[in-house]
């Protein structure tokens, strides 16, 4: 079964209740299962109301009536139900056949009511005929048999109830007049039942075509994932090898010229490594690839980690990186790949857009939380920008025109987020602030109170 198939069948119609064969031998297995389930809910409340009529019978009808009467529904139909809602929850019993059941219970369930309506007659009391109706639309729209099975069992009730009339010695017209409304009846049950099947099978076309969809959209996520995996490592590995031969073209003696040229490569080399770096993390969150291992984490390793790794691209560039001193060490839940990426985002966001020539980092503790803050002494949050800075695809201009999607600060939220953190900015008369907020660690083994 194909996604075409499914489309062909739909824009040909169905109006014979009748799929292509492949199709409908699938759509008549999800029905007996439907059927099956349902019949559970069904079963309780036909019990429930044979229960009730029962002792109907024996308040209202005569007694000797009654007893028939009641014995046939509690006897017959009660353990009948009974066994259908049994046979409902019993696993060994195949689907199909259980639908069969439940339809030769729906035959027997009207069978005892024309055996109620022929007792009656026997004894000359007038009981009507309107149970017959009830129980013909309680196997049209209650039960929900299919189209078929409910229309061809009903017809054999009207006929078998026509016969038992004629049998018990009614008058030929009272009994004409019963079938006629009776038949009333069961062609509107009928109508009922074409209605309802012919939607289930629609709704069951847009589920097929929509688990076709879906898996087709969980392989290409997989063909994805493994195509960022693999790029991953094999875009990363000539620039590796690109960066080890810029270092070896910087022997001592060389001119400047030749310096500023080698330079200006290992820069463009980095920034593209960041690039990718960016479209790689990018396709993993949409993907849903990341997944934190949160684990205590020192925030001065964690700063030093990331300066040694910026070390370069700042020396290059002439710009400074301090790491502001603090007497309060700190520990933070986090995951130590996302927490050095967020905090390498940050301060080359510095060092690309905010036009100064200094990054400070520090961290101070909070009621419950630690804040690491990047700083620079640039011009501050460019106007207008402010609410959007980590939206995707925005922008601010720096000195230089580096290279970018404008995804490092929406990169920075996410992983982030997902730290259980979140993030912020703030513009100063000296520069601006971006910070990130992380909880503080659980202390594994905290220290005993005092006694």
């Amino acid at each position: 079964m194909n996604a075409e198939q499914i489309r062909r069948q739909q824009t040909d119609g169905f109006l014979t209740l009748r799929f292509e064969p492949t199709l409908e031998t699938r759509y008549r297995q999800a029905r007996s299962a439907l059927i099956r389930q349902r019949a559970r809910v069904v079963s309780i409340a036909g019990l429930l109301l044979f229960l009730v009529y029962a002792l109907m019978d024996v308040m209202t009808l005569p007694r000797e009536l009654a007893q028939v009467t009641a014995f046939i529904r509690l006897a017959f139909i009660c353990p009948i139900i009974a066994l259908v809602l049994w046979l409902s929850h019993c696993t060994t019993l195949a689907d199909e056949i259980f639908e069969k059941v439940y339809t030769l219970a729906y035959l027997a369930g009207g069978m005892s009511v024309i055996a109620i309506i022929v007792a009656a007659r026997m004894q000359a009391y007038p009981l009507p005929y309107e149970g017959m109706i009830l129980m013909l639309m309680f196997g049209y729209f209650a039960m929900g048999l299919p189209f078929i099975a409910a229309s061809v069992t009903s017809f054999i009730l009207v006929c078998v109830y026509l016969l038992a009339e004629l049998w018990a010695g009614s008058s030929i017209p009272d009994t004409l007049i019963n079938v006629f409304f009776l038949m009333t009846a069961n062609v509107i049950g009928m109508v009922g039942a074409w209605m309802t099947e012919h939607r289930h099978r629609a709704h069951f076309l847009d589920r097929q075509l929509l688990d076709l969809m879906h898996r087709a959209a969980q392989d290409e996520s997989r063909r994805k994932t493994e195509l960022i995996t693999a790029a991953s490592h094999d875009l990363r590995q000539p620039l590796n090898v690109i960066d080890i031969t810029l270092e070896n073209l910087r022997p001592a003696g060389q001119g400047d010229q030749h310096n500023n040229m080698v330079r200006q490569l290992k820069d463009m080399v980095s920034q593209l490594r960041r690039l990718l770096g960016t479209v790689f993390d990018s396709a993993r969150l949409n993907e849903g690839m990341i997944r934190p291992e949160l684990e205590p984490v020192q925030v001065s390793d964690a700063f030093r980690s990331v300066q040694a790794l910026t070390e370069d691209t700042f020396h290059d560039r002439g710009l400074r990186l301090f790491l502001e001193p603090s007497t309060v060490p700190a520990s933070i839940q986090a995951d130590p790949a996302l927490l050095q990426r967020v905090l390498q985002n940050l301060i080359i966001n510095a060092a690309d857009h905010s036009g100064g020539d200094t990054v400070r980092l520090g961290w101070e503790k909070r009621s419950g939380t630690v804040r690491m803050m990047v700083s620079d002494n640039g011009r501050g949050l460019p106007e207008g920008l402010e609410g959007r800075l980590f939206q995707p695809y925005v922008r601010g201009s720096g000195q230089n025109d580096y290279p970018g999607l404008g995804l490092g600060l929406t990169i920075v939220q996410e992983f982030t987020h997902l730290m259980r953190g979140r993030c912020g900015a703030n513009s100063t008369p000296q520069g601006s602030v971006f910070w990130i907020e992380l909880p503080l660690s659980v202390t594994a083994n905290p220290a005993p109170a005092p006694c």
